[in-house]
C-alpha cells in the first residue's frame, strides 16, 4: 500500500476512530461508546502491518493527538502507583509501595510533536527503617509518543526522552526510633526522589482493547505481550488489577472508582498473604479524599474521618470479595493499622514487620 493510499484509508476510518479519542493514552478513562470504539479499533486493525510501519509514525501521531488533548485531564483523575526497582529493571510485577497524587498538570506539544507534561502533586511511599515517607513533588517530562496495533488491541507507547530533576520536598517522615528521624531526612528525601525518578524515566505503556478494557504499566511492554497481572477476575470491565504491599501501621488507597449508572456495580476480588490479616474498606469519595489528606500530613495513622461503606477482614490465604452499588465515587483502602473499629490489629512485634501483600482486581459489572 503506497503512502497516498495509506493517507486516504486513514481519512476513511478517522470518522469511526474519532469517538475512540484514543482515551487509551491514559488508563481507566471510562467506557464511552463501546460499539463506536470497537468499530474504530476494527478499522485500524484491518490495515494489518501498514499502520505499524515505522515510516508511518507521523500518521500514527496524528491519530494519537485526539487522546493527547485530554492527557492532563485524565492524569488528574487518579493517583499513580509507585514501585521499587524501576520497570526497565524487570520489576513490572513488583508490588506497589506508594502512590503519587497529581494536583496540577499542564501540557504542550514540542515542535517535533513530542508531548511535554509538567505536573506537581504529593504522595507517600515506604522504606525499611524510615517507614512512611510523604512528599510534595514537581517535574517536567518530555515523551516520544507512538502506538502500534496488535490485532484489535492498541498499545500506546510513551518513551521518556527527557525529564527534569524532580523537585522533592518531604512532608512527613516516620521512623521506628523517632529520636533519629531527623537524621533520616536525607535518606527519606533521596529515596522518594529515586522512586519517582525511576517511575518517570521508565515511561509507560497503555494497552486498550476494543471492549474499552484498559491496562497500564510503567515501562515499555513488547507488542503482543503483557506482564502477568496480580489477580484474575471473571467478567466485567477491568478497572484495576495489581499487587500492593502494606506494612504494619500503613495503608494504601486505591481508586477512585466512579459509578454513574444504577445498572452498574463494582466488583472487588482479591487474596492476601504475608500477614495474619488486613482490613479492606470502601468509603465514599469525600471521606476518602479527607482521609488521604490526613495520611499525607500526619505521621500516625488515623481512623476514617467519615462513614465506612463496607469493611471486611481478609485473612491470610483466603479469597475476599466486595460489591459496590449505587451512583457515586468510591475509594478502596487496604489497611494494616490498629485504628479500624472491628478490624484486625497487626502483631506489632519490634523489628518484625508483617507486611500484607494483597493481590486484587476491580471490575465494573452489571448490578444484578
Amino acid at each position: 500500500m503506497t503512502a497516498s493510499l495509506v493517507v486516504r484509508r486513514l481519512r476513511q476510518i478517522l470518522a469511526v476512530a474519532r469517538p475512540l479519542a484514543l482515551v487509551a493514552i491514559i488508563p481507566l478513562s471510562g467506557v464511552g461508546c463501546a460499539s463506536c470504539e470497537k468499530a474504530g479499533f476494527s478499522g485500524l486493525s484491518v490495515m494489518g502491518g501498514t499502520i505499524n510501519d515505522p515510516s508511518n509514525k507521523s500518521l500514527r501521531r496524528g491519530l494519537l493527538q485526539f487522546g493527547l488533548d485530554q492527557a492532563c485531564d485524565e492524569m488528574l483523575k487518579r493517583p499513580t502507583a509507585l514501585r521499587e526497582g524501576g520497570e526497565t529493571a524487570g520489576s513490572a510485577t513488583n508490588p506497589t509501595n506508594g502512590r503519587f497524587f497529581p494536583k496540577s498538570c499542564s501540557q504542550a506539544q514540542a515542535d517535533n510533536g513530542d508531548l511535554v507534561i509538567s505536573f506537581s502533586g504529593n504522595g507517600y511511599t515506604y522504606a525499611s527503617g524510615v517507614h512512611k515517607v510523604t512528599f510534595e513533588a514537581a517535574a517536567t517530562v518530555r515523551y516520544d509518543q507512538d502506538f502500534l496495533m496488535n490485532g484489535e488491541e492498541l498499545y500506546g507507547y510513551f518513551r521518556t526522552k527527557e525529564v527534569s530533576k524532580p523537585d522533592i520536598k518531604l512532608k512527613v517522615i516516620e521512623s521506628t526510633l523517632p529520636a533519629i528521624a531527623n537524621q533520616l531526612t536525607g535518606f527519606g528525601e533521596n529515596y522518594a526522589k529515586q522512586l519517582l525518578s525511576e517511575r518517570l524515566r521508565d515511561g509507560f505503556t497503555v494497552r486498550r482493547k476494543s471492549n474499552s478494557e484498559t491496562d497500564f504499566r510503567a515501562g515499555i511492554v513488547q507488542l503482543g505481550t503483557w506482564p502477568k497481572l496480580g489477580y484474575a477476575i471473571d467478567g466485567g470491565l477491568t478497572l484495576a488489577n495489581d499487587r500492593t504491599e502494606v506494612h504494619e501501621q500503613q495503608r494504601d488507597y486505591v481508586g477512585p472508582f466512579e459509578i454513574t449508572d444504577d445498572d452498574d456495580a463494582i466488583a472487588i476480588t482479591g487474596k492476601m498473604d504475608g500477614a495474619p490479616g488486613v482490613n479492606v474498606l470502601v468509603v465514599d469519595g469525600t471521606t476518602g479524599d479527607q482521609w488521604i489528606e490526613k495520611y499525607l500530613t500526619i505521621g500516625d495513622a488515623t481512623p476514617p474521618p467519615g462513614p465506612v461503606q463496607q469493611m471486611l477482614v481478609a485473612k491470610q490465604g483466603a479469597e475476599f470479595k466486595l460489591k459496590i452499588a449505587g451512583k457515586g465515587r468510591y475509594w478502596l483502602i487496604f489497611d494494616n493499622t490498629s485504628t479500624i473499629k472491628g478490624g484486625i490489629t497487626p502483631p506489632g512485634n519490634f523489628l518484625d514487620d508483617r507486611a500484607a501483600v494483597v493481590s486484587f482486581a476491580v471490575a465494573q459489572t452489571p448490578n444484578k
